[in-house]
This record gives C-alpha cells, structure tokens and sequence, in this order.
C-alpha cells in the first residue's frame, strides 16, 4: 500500500492562493524539502517555488501543487498536512500524524 502525505481542503487553499499570483508560472508550488536530518527527527523548510526539482514527489489537488523531496516525502507518507492565512496574510503550514 502506497501512502504520501495528504493536503486537508484548507491548506490545498492556501496553497492555490499562494501559487495564484499573477508572478507565478503555470507550474508553481510550494516545496517541502528536508533542511536537517538527525536521529530524532527531520527539520522541514518549506518556499514557493517556480517548478519541480528533479526526483520530487508531486502532489496536485485541485490546482494546488506541492513538491517534496524524496527525503521530506519519506518522513511525510503518513501526515497530513494542513494550513492558514494569519491575519498578515503569511501562511502557517502545520502537520498532523494520520
């Protein structure tokens, strides 16, 4: 059985917001990548970026795209991933185990 992380309908909003600006390209997306690795876990980073790196992981639903490296794909098959607009407008992503 095959299990990635999962987008709730309020972060693949937020992510189509982000990502449907005028300034992006059609492929845009927000990437979560692995910033550190240790024995106790993994510290994620996440940016708005114009397309895919090579060996991502692709996630769409509904017009929101988000890529994950392979090492932040592996930690994330069995989360979820959900997100707000603070009242700035700054996304706050966070995750939930599945």
């Amino acid at each position: 059985m095959i299990t990635m992380l999962v987008l709730t309908p309020m972060a693949v909003e937020v992510v189509s917001a982000i990502t449907s600006t005028s300034r992006c390209p059609d492929a845009a997306g927000v990437r979560i990548a692995a910033a550190q690795t240790s024995p106790v876990g993994v510290n994620l980073s996440a940016e708005l970026v114009v397309s895919p790196f090579d060996g991502d992981q692709i996630l769409a639903q509904r017009g929101a795209r988000v890529y994950l490296d392979p090492t932040a794909a592996q930690f994330l098959d069995d989360k979820m991933l959900t997100a707000e607009l603070d009242a700035e407008g700054t996304p706050r992503f966070r995750l939930y185990v599945g």
